[in-house]
């Protein structure tokens, strides 16, 4: 008995299983994917980390949505609202990465990876010459007085 929006043969085609061997395949790819988002995501990578991580959990999530969930199998309707579906994540991305990269300058809060800013004594390390906002600000009353 199909389902309401499919028709017969797509109903013979979901009595068609696959093997094992696919499901594995997508298995050790969604693993080797998680491993990059583990490892990327313990490096320092300001100008694509994030990025790079949303379009890891994207690929993710497609990989599943696809074979795990069948979508791969269905026609018609079910493509029609997947692939609506990725184009709107892709548009989601997309202005969310152009909003943060033009954003004003004092927009992004200081001392996030997205700022040139130091907040107030936040990291601070006179070895590394970053010695804080705090610690500036008496610097140049010092200075004033003098």
């Amino acid at each position: 008995m199909a389902i309401a929006n499919e028709s017969h043969q797509e109903e013979h085609n979901m009595q068609e299983h696959h093997g094992a061997g696919r499901y594995v395949v997508i298995w050790v790819v969604l693993l080797v994917l998680t491993l990059v988002t583990v490892f990327t995501g313990r490096m320092h990578l300001p100008s694509f980390g994030l990025l790079l991580a949303l379009v890891i959990a994207s690929v993710k999530g497609t990989l599943v949505a696809l074979y795990f969930m069948h979508l791969s199998e269905h026609q018609g309707a079910n493509r029609l609202v997947f692939g609506v579906s990725i184009i709107f994540v892709v548009l989601l991305i997309g202005f969310s990465l152009m909003d943060l990269g033009t954003r004003f300058r004092l927009a992004n809060p200081p001392g996030s990876q997205y700022s040139d800013l130091q907040a107030v004594d936040i990291g601070a390390n006179p070895a590394e010459g970053r010695t804080g906002g705090h610690q500036q600000i008496q610097k140049q009353g010092h200075e004033t007085h003098e």
